[in-house]
């Protein structure tokens, strides 16, 4: 099931990783982005968002770890209906598969409907937490609301909170209807990803009934190093993926600052089955390998970027610019040629946009940069620039030549302005 050949073991050797972070579309602290920062200053070699219940920060984070060159998967984790609170990973999953979609959909009208009954009780009982409630980008789940009871006052941490207030069998228990095990197993591979039973030792069950269960209906692994667990644990749950024939995975369910003791890629170990585990990931989902045990090629930040694109364009000469009312704009997005395929990416550095929101403007997508070029700085970065202005802009004069049979001042050519044709 997992590859295990020695090349793969040894090529992954040594490299940490985190399958199971959160953000603030959930009740994650950092936004996509934040995370993905993080995720490259600890030098992670994977890392998957599993937001719960939501896929919505995806696009964001994917966006960044482009951007950062951090190697990133999908994910979501999702609560199934059980006898214990049963949360189910899905790895590699494509946020636009129809049920998964449908059943997020689902998840946020109850959730909604579940956190109106909860806040109403609440505010009956004497503790109205409305105007405390943090802003977030999804819909607020039960950590959110302990936060927001102790920003006011009524407990003093988030944990007291579900101790005293929130957790199962507690006064303001209130819960929502959760999607049976089998749905949420279905749609997770319907959507392309790999189901994985989420922290196990913190389930009061018979573990392996559960696992034998949920393996009959489409699970791929278990969770057995987790940021909470004991070494005792982790050998269980190995044992019983062992049993099983499942995957091992590792993740520290991390949510940011404010829960200091789940840090990223502290659930991760070097030892063969999460090796095995990287390897497959890596290879089913097309995440390129990184090797940091080799050091970090620094990369040019945004400011960095814009302020070299402010000196090449300066240099330029001001002719280039009639009629360029737009001028020369910034995007952090890594911009992908429309040929581009996975085993050979090809990335646009610069690209002409003759009309639109902002009329005639020149694109630099710093994201496409410092893919292609990290290793550049200083006047380096500036000549890179430049040249991808220039041939920008001999896309913009030819068309206005073309187009509009522009005489430009004492009959010079598009040639002249750049120098003999340079590309």
């Amino acid at each position: 099931m997992l590859p295990k050949t020695e090349r793969a073991l040894k090529a992954q050797k040594n490299n940490m990783y985190d399958l199971h972070t959160h953000s603030d579309f959930s009740d994650g602290s950092l936004p996509p982005e934040k995370l993905i920062e993080e995720a490259r200053a600890k030098r992670l070699t994977l890392l998957a968002l599993c937001d719960h219940d939501s896929t919505a920060g995806l696009l964001r984070a994917g966006r960044a770890a482009a951007v950062l060159g951090v190697p990133f998967i999908n994910g979501t984790e999702i609560e199934a209906d059980f006898t214990a609170q049963l949360h189910i990973l899905g790895l590699g999953v494509d946020p636009k598969g129809k049920k998964l979609k449908a059943l997020m959909d689902l998840h946020a009208a109850r959730r909604a409907e579940r956190n109106e009954r909860l806040l109403k009780k609440l505010a009956d009982a004497g503790m109205d937490v409305y105007d405390h409630l943090p802003p977030v980008n999804g819909l607020p789940n039960k950590s959110v609301i302990a936060q927001a009871l102790t920003a006011a006052g009524f407990c003093s941490s988030v944990g007291e909170a579900f101790d005293r207030f929130l957790s199962r069998g507690r006064p303001f228990d209130v819960r929502q209807e959760y999607p049976q095990m089998s749905v949420v197993l279905d749609a997770i591979t319907d959507a392309g990803g790999l189901p994985v039973l989420a922290h196990p030792m913190k389930m009061d069950c018979d573990h392996r009934a559960l696992i034998s269960d949920m393996k009959e209906r489409g699970l791929w692994g278990v969770e057995a190093y987790y940021s909470s667990a004991s070494a005792s644990q982790t050998r269980y749950f190995c044992s019983l993926a062992r049993e099983f024939g499942l995957a091992v995975t590792c993740g520290s369910d991390f949510h940011g600052p404010h829960r200091p003791e789940a840090q990223l890629g502290c659930a991760w170990r070097d030892v063969p089955e999460l090796i095995e585990t990287e390897a497959f990931l890596k290879e089913r989902f097309g995440t390129r390998t990184v090797n940091f045990t080799r050091g970090v090629r620094r990369t040019f930040s945004m400011d960095e970027f814009c302020a070299a694109a402010d000196r090449a364009a300066a240099e330029l000469p001001d002719d280039l610019y009639i009629g360029l009312n737009g001028g020369v704009v910034i995007s952090p997005a890594a911009k992908q040629h429309a040929k581009s395929i996975p085993s050979r990416p090809l990335f646009v550095l610069g690209e002409y946009h003759h009309g639109g929101p902002e009329g005639s403007y020149i694109t630099l997508y710093y994201g496409s940069f410092s893919r292609v070029r990290p290793g550049l700085s200083g006047s380096a970065l500036t000549e890179e620039i430049s040249r991808v202005l220039k041939h920008e802009f001999r896309h913009h004069l030819e068309i206005r030549a073309g187009e509009h049979d522009l005489e430009y001042e004492d009959d010079m050519t598009v040639a002249a302005y750049l120098g003999g044709g340079e590309a």
